[in-house]
């Protein structure tokens, strides 16, 4: 596995042991790090996506809770 492999394997598994709150403020870094793999030709695996997608759902849905009705 090579350094940003590995990198992008330590975030994703931080993210799932963090809290709510936690994880949607490691969002922002996910994205990039899996911007900065694809840019290098690097392979980023489907869960890495999957929870990237996971996450920018959770800070959606976040936004509308805090909505008066």
């Amino acid at each position: 596995m090579n350094e940003i492999s590995r990198k992008l394997q330590e975030l994703h598994d931080a993210i799932l042991s963090a809290d709510a709150e936690a994880r949607r403020s490691l969002q922002p870094e996910l994205a990039e790090m899996i911007a900065d793999c694809e840019a290098k030709g690097a392979h980023v695996p489907a869960q890495i996506h999957e929870l990237n997608e996971d996450l920018l759902a959770d800070a959606m849905e976040a936004q509308f809770d805090n909505i008066p009705l």
